[in-house]
């Protein structure tokens, strides 16, 4: 049942219901009570109509099926045992009515209701990381997107490091040639890969369409050539529509004192183009 559906099922069962216990109450016990306390049905009826507005709140809300049930269920009970005590107000109640119907219904409603605020918050927590993921996340290859590779060089800039920015070669030609799923599909794969060989050390980043950027944590030219030329070799392991091997352009720039971060992915694109202009499939660094 779909959850429309289901609104539309509790809500008439909620009227029907409270419509036959105040029904069925006054056929059966329709003798006034000897004291009547106005302060008492004053409060009693003030707490229904706030349960019943709750009640109502939630059959307009968007949320899980599972949720929605028990707080919709919890809501109903804790109604039904608040009608019972604010006709105890006004009519002569049997004391077995205030035991196994008033309080039953009443501690019962609570409880539901609880756990069906628990299941909202839960959920609440869930959309919460989601979107935070989200936030930070490229759609397309579920790595780190630019918002994330920027927030994360600038809390570690005190660092010593090296950005390395990568450009795949003649991607618009793949998107031609073969359509732009296989260049979706080249872009997941490699993206796949990029990350897992930075799963240790680094953050790997799609900053642009087919650019991607690395925040290495280290300034060592050794190092840094070791690392750009295994990504080369990488990048060559990913097959275009199983006819022709994929290759990148690497440009890299390593952290000087006296360098901010936009100053280093300036050179980094510098160096970028420098690999291009010479060739692609290869690096510079500047």
């Amino acid at each position: 049942m779909c959850l429309k559906s289901l609104k539309r099922v509790f809500t008439l069962f909620f009227i029907a219901m409270i419509s036959i216990v105040i029904t069925g109450y006054l056929l059966a016990y329709n003798q006034y009570d000897t004291e009547i306390h106005p302060n008492g049905v004053f409060s009693d009826g003030i707490n229904l109509s706030i349960v019943i507005i709750l009640f109502s709140m939630v059959q307009c809300s968007q949320l899980a099926k599972k949720t929605y049930f028990y707080l919709s269920l919890g809501l109903w009970c804790w109604s039904t045992g608040l009608v019972f005590d604010l006709l105890d107000e006004i009519f002569f109640q049997p004391r077995w009515i205030g035991i196994y119907a008033e309080d039953l219904f009443r501690t019962s409603g609570m409880l539901i209701t609880g756990y069906g605020l628990y299941l909202a918050l839960q959920n609440l927590s869930q959309a919460h990381h989601q979107l935070s993921k989200d936030l930070v996340t490229d759609d397309l290859t579920q790595v780190a997107n630019r918002r994330y590779f920027y927030q994360w060089a600038r809390e570690n800039y005190a660092q010593n490091y090296s950005v390395f920015i990568i450009d795949i070669d003649h991607f618009k030609l793949i998107n031609d040639d073969f359509g732009h799923d296989e260049g979706d599909r080249v872009l997941k794969e490699f993206a796949a890969k990029f990350e897992q060989a930075f799963s240790t050390e680094g953050v790997f980043a799609r900053i642009g369409g087919e650019e991607f950027a690395v925040f290495y944590p280290t300034t060592e030219h050794y190092e840094i050539n070791k690392v750009a030329s295994e990504l080369l070799v990488l990048a060559n392991t990913v097959l275009v529509a199983k006819t022709r091997n994929l290759s990148v352009s690497i440009g890299i720039a390593t952290k000087d004192d006296s360098d901010n971060l936009d100053q280093i992915m300036k050179r980094a694109d510098q160096a970028l183009y420098k690999a291009k202009n010479g060739g692609r499939n290869r690096y510079e660094i500047v």
